[in-house]
């Protein structure tokens, strides 16, 4: 019976040391996520980017490190980045896998800690526009400040990034190794006293870094050749911010060994403390998945521009032609992958862009094919029709120049479809499928209009029967006739005169009372 007991008591022990252990396990496993930035940084991008760190926040992920490899993008895009970057807790590593161009060095820059592999470069982040000229001042000093503010809160030299944008700066390294950047006046003076420099970036150029260099200037934190040996280079640290008035708060902060003890040694040993490594740590990669590569796909500014005019192609085409076929489809389609698009990009209102969209074409549509002419409703629903669209693309741009740009090309391109179509559609083997080519000739003894001759109602009057516009029926001669106005809009019971007759074609105008 003691014996029981005995062996009762142990394995109670040692359950109770295997949940203990377990525990500290758990608490020892490191987390890292790993999101890719390989594509040009557009719309499509952020939102993913933004979505892969919420995930990492909500798995209270230790550190994120974004894989960067990209020749750049939109400026827009690369700021929502930027500020998704910066408002996180977790601290973040940008590892450049060969390059970090324009929008891509400005998302490396926020991060904690950059990261190269050799052979990598980073850097020429001047802004361009659509067209791929260089931009106005306005843009480039917006850049220009938004740049050396994210390096500023990095502790990163901010003269170097400025270099990164701004072609008209002199970056030099003085006698002291201090690394700064001098305007042309600055330079020339400084030249003329006889400063002793070495030019890094003369005006004109804008500063791209090798890893080497990179590293020499003290811009980027280490190299590392894959993600095994980044990890097994960073340290998780707490540290005691008392130094700084403005945050007595202790954080968490991701950094190499080596800077790990230069910060002990420049605050104290007390202040910085060891938590964890990041050699062994459990890496989670946040895929691109399908739909994300759809969505960078379909709202890529070409695409979008393609997507709206083949559906306002095939709007134009249905309406055209009677009943509702193929090109219908095609055209409601493409409208909608136009909207669905920005909708899963969360652009702001899209759905309720979408509707406005749709609300303009009925009333286009009203205006074809119930109210004759083109009048409010028409010209009411081509605005909604291109607000909706213009707002799209402004969303997209966050440049007003850039959205009239896209929406231009999408009308341009729209009209030149639209020509090519009427020309040469009707021509075409399909086409003719579904045409009726069967000609009737007056050979055949077919005739276009009856025998009589309406001649002799030339100079005559009458009553409008019905509103002329410009079509419709009138009273001439006691005479019931079909007529057209050679003017305005006609009202019902007007009278009106025959100017002209053409065959069956009975033209009329409004008699002055």
């Amino acid at each position: 019976m003691k014996s029981q007991k005995n062996l009762l008591y142990c394995s109670l022990f040692l359950i109770g040391c295997l949940f203990i252990i377990s525990g500290l396990s758990a608490e020892d496993t490191v987390l890292v996520y790993v999101i890719d930035i390989r594509s040009e940084i557009g719309g499509g991008v952020s939102t993913y980017i933004k979505k892969g760190i919420q995930k990492a926040e909500q798995a209270n992920a230790d550190a994120i490190i974004f894989d960067v490899n990209t020749p750049g993008g939109r400026v827009d895009a690369a700021e929502k980045i930027m500020r998704a970057i910066q408002a996180t807790h977790i601290p973040s590593i940008a590892f450049v896998n060969r390059q970090a161009i324009s929008a891509g060095a400005m998302i490396s820059a926020a991060c904690d800690q950059i990261v190269m592999t050799s052979g990598a470069t980073i850097g020429d982040s001047a802004p361009v526009d659509a067209q791929g000229n260089e931009a106005s001042e306005k843009a480039v000093s917006y850049i220009r400040g938004t740049f050396r503010s994210t390096a500023e809160r990095q502790n990163r030299n901010p003269d170097i990034v400025e270099a990164m944008v701004d072609k008209r700066l002199f970056l030099v390294r003085l006698e002291n190794g201090d690394i700064i950047k001098l305007r042309p006046e600055e330079y020339f003076n400084e030249q003329e006293a006889g400063t002793q420099m070495q030019v890094l970036c003369a005006e004109g150029e804008l500063l791209t870094l090798t890893t080497r260099q990179a590293l020499e200037y003290g811009f980027v934190d280490t190299q590392a050749e894959n993600l095994t040996e980044l990890l097994a280079q960073y340290r998780i640290v707490e540290i005691d911010q008392d130094y700084r008035p403005d945050n007595k708060d202790a954080v968490i902060a991701v950094l190499t060994q080596n800077n790990a003890l230069d910060r002990q040694k420049e605050l104290g040993a007390n202040r910085v403390t060891f938590i964890k490594s990041l050699e062994n740590a459990k890496v989670e990669k946040f895929v691109v998945t399908l739909a994300d590569r759809t969505v960078f796909f379909l709202t890529s500014p070409y695409i979008s521009a393609l997507l709206l005019s083949l559906g306002g192609l095939g709007l134009l085409v249905e309406i055209r032609t009677p009943g509702f076929g193929i090109p219908g489809f095609l055209g409601l389609l493409f409208i909608g992958l136009f909207f669905g698009g920005h909708m899963l990009n969360e652009v702001p209102n899209a759905g309720v862009l979408g509707l406005l969209f749709i609300v303009g074409l009925a009333l286009i549509i009203l205006e074809v094919f119930v109210i004759p002419g083109f009048g409010v409703a028409g010209i009411l629903g081509l605005i909604l029709m291109l607000v909706s669209v213009f707002y799209i693309f402004f969303q997209n741009t966050d440049d007003v120049n850039t959205a009239l740009l896209w929406l231009s090309v999408s009308i341009i391109l729209t009209s030149v479809l639209a020509i090519f179509a009427t020309i040469f559609l009707p021509k075409s083997a399909p086409f003719q499928r579904f045409a009726l080519s069967t000609v009737m000739s007056t050979d055949q003894g077919y005739h276009s209009a009856g025998a009589q001759d309406f001649q002799s109602f030339i100079g005559k009057t009458g009553v409008a029967l019905t509103p002329l516009r410009p079509a419709g029926t009138a009273r001439i001669d006691n005479k019931r006739l079909d007529v057209v106005t050679v003017g305005d809009f006609i009202a019902q019971n007007t009278r009106v005169k025959v100017l002209e007759v053409e065959g069956s074609k009975i033209s009329v105008e409004a008699l002055e009372e």
